[in-house]
């Protein structure tokens, strides 16, 4: 054989190897593509099962927010039988008394619950130098921001 017939021989191997490598990847496109389709179909289907257990679960979300109400009235109720005592407490401020000061006479008194609470609320506030000498009627029932502008005002 010549060296060109072999040459031939050799190129036309390769085209033919190459076509054949061309045909095997365009039809396992063509599989896949079919089974992009099905796993799409699935997924649809997966959704659609979803979107309605979302459906019933909001349905059952709404009916038990309208029976919420009615217990929350019997729980009003009950709390209204058994409210705590009202710690009423006469506060006097004198010249020289610190934050910490005055939230320690308003715990001991029962007034509020944390002194810390209290102390870290006016100074976060930038309150402390605005307290005011005199006295003032405080109760339990009050909020420390409602504590706090009685004696800062």
């Amino acid at each position: 054989m010549k060296k060109t017939a072999i040459r031939f021989l050799g190129i036309g191997l390769f085209l033919a190897g190459t076509i054949i490598q061309l045909e095997h990847r365009l039809s396992n496109e063509d599989i896949s593509s079919a089974g992009d389709a099905q796993a799409y179909k699935q997924s649809q289907q997966e959704l659609s099962e979803v979107k309605k257990q979302l459906a019933q679960l909001q349905l059952n979300l709404n009916n038990a927010q309208k029976e919420q109400p009615k217990q929350n009235e019997t729980e009003v109720s009950k709390q209204e039988v058994s409210s705590p005592t009202v710690n009423a407490f006469r506060l006097a401020i004198k010249s020289g008394m610190t934050s910490s000061d005055i939230s320690l006479v308003l715990e001991e008194a029962g007034v509020i619950q944390n002194k810390m609470d209290f102390e870290n609320y006016i100074v976060d506030q930038g309150l402390s130098s605005r307290i005011q000498i005199g006295t003032y009627e405080v109760d339990s029932k009050m909020t420390i921001k409602q504590i706090t502008e009685l004696i800062t005002n």
